[in-house]
């Protein structure tokens, strides 16, 4: 099995679990893995009224939790597999995506260390390649996550 498919696989499984849980990791449910390779999950996600404000377009607070969830599942998508905890979140909210749109999450760990990582996402209306969001992802791994029990 190639690393490729072994992470795919991986990541698909994390996604599908989504949907039967009860807690906030539930919103991303009906986000589509359509690349996984170690370090590099892109997803998509088709735009419905649920995920919009009050002006019908993608709201800032779940683009915050899918750039936190595909970045950490992009953590997880390599060798030492662990998600850590967020240290610091920072997004820049570029264009709107509205009802119907499709959007493209396509998060990439740029460092991972024995105690930090790095990762990033970039979010874009699958239509027309435009960027809705840009984030930086600071993830921090604990002791007792790095430690073997």
């Amino acid at each position: 099995m190639s690393s490729g498919t072994k992470y795919l696989e991986l990541v698909r499984g994390f996604y599908q679990s989504y949907a039967s849980m009860q807690n906030f990791q539930r919103c991303v449910a009906k986000c589509r893995v359509v690349h996984a390779d170690e370090g590099h999950v892109k997803v998509e996600l088709d735009l419905q009224e649920e995920h919009t404000n009050t002006f019908g377009t993608l709201h800032g607070g779940l683009t915050a939790t899918l750039v936190d969830v595909v970045t950490t599942t992009a953590l997880c998508a390599t060798r030492r597999g662990t998600p850590g905890v967020s240290v610091n979140l920072t997004i820049n909210y570029l264009a709107p995506a509205k009802i119907g749109d499709t959007i493209l999450i396509d998060a990439l760990v740029h460092r991972r260390g024995q105690t930090m990582a790095f990762t990033g996402a970039d979010i874009f209306r699958k239509s027309d390649g435009v960027k809705v969001a840009t984030a930086l992802h600071t993830k921090a791994f604990p002791r007792d996550q790095t430690e073997q029990k």
